[in-house]
C-alpha cells in the first residue's frame, strides 16, 4: 500500500471512528432521557451532573492542562450537556404545551420549535467541536526551486483607492521569492461596461485610469473585464485564464497579508497533492457597529473570532473547513476542474468548499490570523453583509442541500448543515421576544410551568448550555454577546430569508461597504422594529407588574415570565443602543501593541541630531503613539524641533524604517501621538510591513482582547455598557430637536396604545 492510500485510510477511520461513537453515545443518552424520573431524582441528578461539569470549568479555568485531559472533559461535557437537553425536551413535550385552550396550544407549540431549533442546533454544535484541529505550519523545503509559483488577487468593486494601497503593498510584502509571486489587481468597479455607459462612465473611467497608474508604481498587474457578471466570483473567473501559478491566493480588497502568509500556508500543499485549499482566519483592525456604538471593542472578546477560530477548527477535524472568501489559499488546476469559483449562490465561497470537498479534495484550516481587513461601520451595512450571508446559505440548503451531494462524507454533511441550519436564528428569537408578552398581556399560557418545575428540568439545560460554551469559547463569546448580535440582524433578516425561501433563486450580490466615515452621529433605520419589539416588552413589565399586585395566584407563572422579559429587556435596550450611530471620521485605525508579540521603539530624531528611543504603544497606518511622562519639552516644542521617527521592530520578523517624517504632533499629559507624513510608496511600504509583519504579532492584536469571565460579570458588563450607552443616547436628544426624532417613535406608540386599549377583548377571545 503506497503512502497517500495509507494516509488516506487512517484519516478516514479518524474521521469516521469518533463519529460513530459520538453516534452510539447519542442514542444511549436519548434513550436514558425518555425514561421517567421523580423529580427529586431529578433535582439530584441534575446538581451531581452540572457538579461535574462545574468542576471541570472551575480546572480549566486555574490549572494548566495537557490536551488529552482538555478533550476528556469537552467530551464529558457534551455527554452530560445533551442528557440534560433532551431530558428538558421530553419534560417541555409531556408536560408544559397547551392545557389552556386553542392559543396556548398554537403558541406553546411555536414557542417549543424554537427551543427545538437551539437545541437541535447545539447538538450539531457539539458535533462540529467533538474533535478540533488545531494545525502548526507545515514548513517549506530549503530549496527555493521546489516552491510553487503563486498569484495573489485582490477582487476590487468600489473601495477607496487609499484602501486598495495597503493592502497591495502588504501582498507584495509578504516574504516569498520575487520571481515566484505575482500580484494582482482585480478592477470590477472600472469594467467596459461601466467605462462605456453614461450614468457611470466618468466615475468608471476615473476610476480605471487611477488605479492603472497606482498598479504601475507599485509592480502590480491590473485587470478589467468587459460585464460585471457574478459579482466577485465572475471577477475572479474572468481573471483565471490569464494566472500562471500554480496556487492562487485570494485576499478581500481590504485584507492585508503578513509577511509570513505563504511561508505558513504553501507547505500544505507539497505534502499532500490532494490538498485543494488552505482558509486562514480572518481578523479585523476595526470594530463593528456594535463594538463601536456599545463601546465594547478595547474589553471584550472580537465576535467573529467564534466562528472564524474556533467553529472552523471543529470543522478541520472533520474535513470540512471551508473558504470564507479571503485569506485562502487554493490549488488553481483543482479550482479549474471544478469550473472556477461556483456562482449560483450568494456565498460563492462556501459553495466552491463543497464542491471540492465532493471531488474527494481536502482543506486545511490554520488558526492563525495572517490578514487584517475592516469590518463595515454602519449598522445597516453589518446587517446587509450578515443577510447575504444567510441567503446564500439558504440558497445552498435549497438548491444543493450538502446531505444530497454525492462525494461528501456524512461527517462533512453535518458540518455543512450545521453552519447553514444557524441562520434560521431570526425566527427562534422573534419567538422568544414576543413569547412572554403573549402571557404577561393576553393571558395566554405559553409555557405551562411553575418556577420550580423549571429549576427542575429548564434551568439544568440552560446552564449545562452555558457551562459548555464558557469550556469551549469563553475566552471568545461571553453570554448576553450572541443575543445582541442576533437581535441587530432578526428583523431585517427575517424577512429577506423568507423571500429567499419563497424564491431561492438568483438575487443581487450587494458589496459590503468598507473604509466609510461618519461625520455626525445619527439613528440607524434599523431601529424601527426594534423600537416596536422595545414597547410591547416596556408594556408587557409594566401590565406584569400590575398582575402581580393584583392577581397573587398567578404569581406561580409570573416569576419565571418577568424574569424571562427582564432579559429581553437587557437584550432589546442593549439592540435600541446599538443603532445609534457614533461618529467616526478616523481614517487610520489604531492597534495596541502587545510587547508579548515583540516591542516596536520609536527612535526620534531632534533638530539638535540628538535622538530619542520610546516604547511605541500604537501604531497605525497614519501615526503612532507613545507615553513618555518625562519629554524635556513642551508641545509646542515638539512641535518645532522634530525632524522625523524611525521605527525598529525588535520581534523575530520585524524590520525596520527609514526616518519618516512628521506633520503633527498632538498629545495629553503623558500621551502623544505623531502623524507620518509619507513622501514616497516606499515609506508608506515600510510602515505596511511593521504594522503586519508576522502572525504572531497580527494575533497579539485580538488576543489582548481575550479573556474568561464569570456568568455574573458578563451580565453586569453589558448592563453598564447598555446604561452608559442610554446616557448618550440622552445626550444625542438633548443636543438636537426632540421632534425630529418623534416620527420613529409615532407609530410604534401607536401601535402600544392599541394593544393597551383592546386588551381586555383580546383576551377575552384569546382565552376561549
Amino acid at each position: 500500500m503506497n503512502r497517500m492510500r495509507w494516509r488516506s485510510l487512517v484519516q478516514w477511520f479518524g474521521l469516521v471512528l469518533p463519529a460513530v461513537a459520538f453516534a452510539f453515545a447519542l442514542l444511549m443518552l436519548v434513550g436514558l432521557a425518555v425514561v421517567p424520573v421523580q423529580n427529586d431524582a431529578q433535582i439530584y441528578m441534575s446538581v451531581t451532573l452540572l457538579s461535574i461539569m462545574m468542576v471541570g470549568l472551575f480546572v480549566i479555568k486555574r490549572v494548566p492542562l495537557s490536551e488529552n485531559i482538555v478533550d476528556v472533559l469537552r467530551v464529558l461535557n457534551i455527554l452530560v450537556a445533551v442528557y440534560l437537553i433532551f431530558r428538558f425536551l421530553v419534560w417541555r413535550v409531556e408536560f408544559t404545551i397547551g392545557g389552556y385552550g386553542p392559543a396556548s396550544l398554537i403558541f406553546g407549540w411555536l414557542l417549543f420549535l424554537s427551543e427545538f431549533y437551539a437545541a437541535t442546533y447545539a447538538i450539531l454544535g457539539f458535533f462540529v467541536n467533538f474533535a478540533p484541529r488545531n494545525r502548526l505550519p507545515k514548513p517549506l523545503p530549503k530549496d527555493q526551486d521546489r516552491w510553487p509559483l503563486v498569484d495573489i488577487l485582490v477582487p476590487s468593486y468600489n473601495e477607496p483607492e487609499e484602501v486598495l494601497e495597503v493592502t497591495l503593498l502588504g501582498a507584495l510584502n509578504v516574504s516569498y521569492p520575487a520571481e515566484k509571486l505575482r500580484v494582482h489587481l482585480l478592477d470590477d468597479g472600472g469594467t467596459d461596461d461601466r467605462c462605456e455607459n453614461p450614468k457611470t462612465s466618468a466615475v468608471a473611467q476615473g476610476r480605471r485610469a487611477s488605479l492603472l497608474k497606482l498598479c504601475g508604481m507599485l509592480g502590480v498587474s491590473y485587470h478589467t473585464r468587459i460585464h460585471n457578471v457574478h459579482a466577485k466570483a465572475g471577477n475572479i473567473n474572468a481573471a483565471l485564464p490569464s494566472l500562471e501559478g500554480e496556487l492562487l491566493v485570494i485576499l478581500d480588497a481590504d485584507h492585508v497579508p503578513t509577511r509570513d502568509f505563504l511561508k505558513n500556508t504553501v507547505g500544505f500543499f507539497l505534502d499532500d497533492p490532494l490538498c485543494a485549499m488552505v482558509q486562514t482566519p480572518h481578523s479585523f483592525i476595526n470594530p463593528d457597529p456594535v463594538e463601536k456604538n456599545l463601546d465594547i471593542y478595547q474589553d471584550s472578546p472580537p465576535e467573529v473570532d467564534l466562528f472564524q477560530q474556533y467553529i472552523q477548527s471543529g470543522l478541520d477535524g472533520w474535513g470540512a473547513s471551508f473558504f470564507v472568501g479571503s485569506a485562502a489559499v487554493i490549488r488553481r488546476q483543482m479550482l479549474l476542474e471544478i469550473g472556477g469559483i461556483q456562482t449560483d449562490t450568494l456565498t460563492e465561497d462556501v459553495e466552491t468548499a463543497m464542491k471540492l470537498h465532493s471531488r474527494g479534495y481536502r482543506s486545511v484550516f490554520v488558526n492563525r490570523s495572517q490578514v487584517l481587513g475592516l469590518q463595515p461601520e454602519t449598522v445597516t451595512s453589518f446587517i446587509s453583509q450578515r443577510v447575504r450571508w444567510a441567503q446564500g446559505a439558504i440558497q445552498i440548503l435549497q438548491m444543493k442541500n450538502p446531505f444530497f451531494v454525492s462525494g461528501l462524507s456524512l461527517a462533512q454533511k453535518i458540518s455543512y448543515l450545521t453552519s447553514f441550519s444557524y441562520w434560521f436564528f431570526p425566527y427562534a428569537r422573534i419567538i422568544n421576544i414576543l413569547a412572554p408578552s403573549m402571557f404577561l398581556l393576553f393571558g395566554v399560557m405559553v409555557y405551562n410551568a411553575t418556577i420550580g418545575q423549571y429549576l427542575i428540568y429548564g434551568a439544568p439545560y440552560f446552564l449545562a448550555t452555558w457551562i459548555y460554551s464558557d469550556f469551549i469559547y469563553g475566552k471568545v463569546r461571553w453570554p448576553l454577546t450572541s443575543d445582541v448580535y442576533e437581535m441587530v440582524q432578526t428583523p431585517l433578516a427575517s424577512v429577506m430569508l423568507f423571500s429567499t425561501l419563497l424564491r431561492p433563486g438568483k438575487r443581487p450580490f450587494n458589496v459590503t461597504p468598507k473604509g466609510e466615515h461618519l461625520e455626525t452621529e445619527f439613528v440607524s433605520a434599523a431601529i424601527r422594529v426594534q423600537l416596536l419589539f422595545f414597547f410591547i416588552i416596556i408594556l408587557s413589565l409594566g401590565v406584569g407588574t400590575w398582575r402581580w399586585l393584583g392577581y397573587p395566584a398567578e404569581r406561580p407563572q409570573l416569576v419565571f415570565t418577568m424574569i424571562w422579559e427582564i432579559l429581553n429587556f437587557m437584550i432589546i435596550t442593549a439592540t435600541i443602543v446599538v443603532m445609534l450611530e457614533k461618529r467616526q471620521v478616523r481614517g487610520n485605525y489604531r492597534v495596541n501593541l502587545n510587547p508579548s508579540a515583540g516591542q516596536i521603539i520609536g527612535e526620534i530624531s531632534l533638530k539638535s541630531g540628538a535622538i530619542i528611543r520610546v516604547p511605541i504603544s500604537d501604531l497605525s497606518m497614519g501615526g503612532i503613539g507613545f507615553r513618555h511622562a518625562q519629554w524635556p519639552a513642551s508641545l509646542d516644542q515638539m512641535r518645532s524641533n522634530i525632524v522625523g521617527i524611525r521605527l525598529v521592530g525588535e520581534g523575530e520578523q520585524d524590520c525596520s524604517t527609514s526616518v519618516l517624517p512628521v506633520s503633527m504632533v498632538v498629545g495629553r499629559g503623558s500621551d502623544v501621538g505623531l502623524e507620518f507624513q509619507y513622501q514616497s510608496a516606499t515609506q508608506k511600504q515600510e510602515v505596511v510591513g511593521m504594522l503586519y509583519s508576522s502572525s504572531e504579532r497580527v494575533s497579539s492584536y485580538s488576543e489582548q482582547r481575550k479573556k474568561r469571565v464569570g456568568f455574573a460579570y458578563s451580565y453586569a458588563y453589558f448592563l453598564a455598557k447598555t446604561v452608559a450607552g442610554i446616557g448618550f443616547w440622552l445626550k444625542f436628544l438633548r443636543d438636537r430637536n426632540v421632534f425630529n426624532f418623534s416620527s420613529l417613535l409615532v407609530w410604534p406608540s401607536v401601535v402600544t396604545v392599541t394593544l393597551a386599549q383592546r386588551m381586555p377583548k383580546l383576551v377575552g377571545r384569546l382565552r376561549l
